[in-house]
C-alpha cells in the first residue's frame, strides 16, 4: 500500500519574491528548490505540500518518478477545508497521507496523539536543498524529487493546479500572534474571522493574488468541555459572592449591570439547554435556531430589578440537567440539529455556551476589581 500527497501548484510572477513570502513571513519549509527552473517545493506548517514555480509552461508532474505520478486529483472533499455535504463544521482538509482506498474520501485532522506525517520522505540533490537560493546543477529533465527508500512504500502525488486567486488553505495556531506577526511584517488587509466552538480562519492574500486561508480549531477536548460546563455554576457564584443589592447594579458596560448580566446568561442557558436536549432526544431533525434580542427581552422581563438568587440555582439546575443526559444517552456530544448554518453538534452548542459564560463572568471579575468590591 502507497502514500498518497496532494500537491498544490501555484504559479508566480517573481520566484525569489513569493519564495520570500512563504519561507520568511509564513514560515514554510523549503524541500528543495531549483533557481535554474524557478521552482521550489515547500512544506506548511500542517505538512500541507505547496510547488511554486515562475514558470508558466513547466509541467511540475515531470519533476517527480512518473511512476508515482498519479493523474487527477483528490476529490474536492478531501481537499477543500469547507465542501463536503457530509461535513458537519468547516474544517481544515488532512494535510498527511492517506491509504489508497481512502484517496477520494473527505478527510480531517489528525487524531490528537497521532504522530503528524512527513509527505517528504524524499532524498533531493545536495545541490538544490540549499534554503538561500544557491543554484544547483542545470536541470537535465530528469525527476528532482528521488524515490522514497525501499523500506517505505512508494509514494503517490496528486497535483492541484491552484486557479489565479484561488485559496490555499492551512493549519494554524495560535492565530491571534500570528497575525500580529504578519501584521509587524506589514502584510496587508488580514482578516480573522472566529466560529465559535468549532474554528477560526485567518485570511489574506499573497504577493501574487492567491488567497490564504489558515484555519485553527478552536475545539476542547471532551474532557476540557464538560470540565468547563460542570464548573460554570460554581464561577458565576463566586464572581457575585458578597456582592449587595446595590453592588448588583454596578455596569459592567454601557447599559447592563451585573444583575443584568447574570440574568441574561442564565437566560442564554436556558435557549441552549433547550436546543441541546431537542438534540440528544431526536439527533439529526430540522431545528430553525431562534433568534432574540437581549436588550427586548431585558426589558419585558425586568433584568433592571429581579433577584438573582433564584437564577442562580436555575442556573446550576440546567448544568446538571444536561450533564446527566449526557451521561447516560449513548454519543451524546456527537449527536446533532440541522439548521441553516448546518450541522451543530452537541459538543458545538456545549462549547459555545460554556466560553461565552466564562467570558461574561471575566467581566463581573473585571468589574468588581474596577469599584473594588
Amino acid at each position: 500500500m502507497s502514500d498518497s500527497f496532494l500537491i498544490s501548484v501555484i504559479r508566480v510572477a517573481d520566484f525569489h519574491t513569493s519564495l520570500t513570502f512563504y519561507r520568511d513571513k509564513l514560515g514554510f519549509r523549503v524541500d528543495w528548490m531549483d533557481p535554474d527552473i524557478q521552482t521550489a517545493q515547500l512544506t506548511g506548517t500542517g505538512q500541507e505540500l505547496l510547488v511554486l514555480t515562475a514558470n508558466p509552461e513547466l509541467d511540475v508532474r515531470s519533476l517527480y518518478p512518473a511512476d508515482q505520478v498519479v493523474d487527477g486529483e483528490l476529490e474536492e472533499s478531501a481537499t477543500d477545508p469547507t465542501s463536503g455535504a457530509d461535513s458537519k463544521e468547516p474544517v481544515p482538509a488532512e494535510p498527511g497521507s492517506v491509504s489508497e482506498t481512502e484517496e477520494s474520501a473527505e478527510t480531517g485532522p489528525a487524531a490528537e496523539g497521532e504522530k503528524a506525517v512527513d509527505p517528504v520522505n524524499v532524498e533531493a540533490p545536495a545541490e538544490q536543498t540549499d534554503q538561500q537560493g544557491t543554484p544547483g546543477e542545470e536541470w537535465t529533465g530528469d525527476p528532482l524529487v528521488e524515490e522514497v527508500e525501499e523500506s517505505s512504500p512508494a509514494a503517490r502525488w496528486h497535483f492541484r493546479e491552484v486557479e489565479p486567486e484561488g485559496t490555499l488553505s492551512f493549519y494554524g495556531e495560535n492565530l491571534v500572534l500570528f497575525q500580529e506577526h504578519l501584521s509587524v511584517l506589514a502584510v496587508p488587509d488580514l482578516l480573522l474571522e472566529e466560529s465559535p466552538g468549532v474554528e477560526q480562519v485567518l485570511t489574506f492574500k499573497d504577493p501574487d493574488g492567491y488567497r490564504i486561508a489558515f484555519h485553527e480549531s478552536l475545539r476542547l477536548s471532551d474532557e476540557e468541555l464538560l470540565e468547563l460546563y460542570r464548573k460554570g455554576p460554581d464561577l458565576l457564584e463566586g464572581a457575585i459572592l458578597g456582592l449587595t443589592e446595590e453592588d448588583l447594579d454596578l455596569p459592567v458596560e454601557e447599559g447592563v449591570t451585573i444583575r443584568q448580566l447574570v440574568l441574561q446568561m442564565v437566560d442564554f442557558d436556558l435557549e441552549m439547554m433547550q436546543r441541546m436536549k431537542w438534540a440528544l432526544a431526536e439527533s439529526g431533525r430540522s431545528y430553525p435556531i431562534p433568534l432574540y434580542d437581549t436588550e427586548e427581552w431585558a426589558e419585558a422581563l425586568a433584568y433592571d430589578r429581579r433577584p438573582t438568587h433564584v437564577e442562580l440555582s436555575m442556573y446550576r439546575l440546567l448544568r446538571d440537567h444536561i450533564l446527566t443526559m449526557c451521561e447516560s444517552v449513548e454519543g451524546a456530544l456527537d449527536r446533532h440539529l440541522v439548521s441553516e448554518q448546518g450541522i451543530v453538534e452537541v459538543r458545538t452548542m456545549m462549547q459555545v455556551v460554556a466560553e461565552t459564560s466564562r467570558e461574561q463572568i471575566q467581566s463581573i471579575l473585571d468589574t468588581r476589581h474596577q469599584y473594588d468590591k
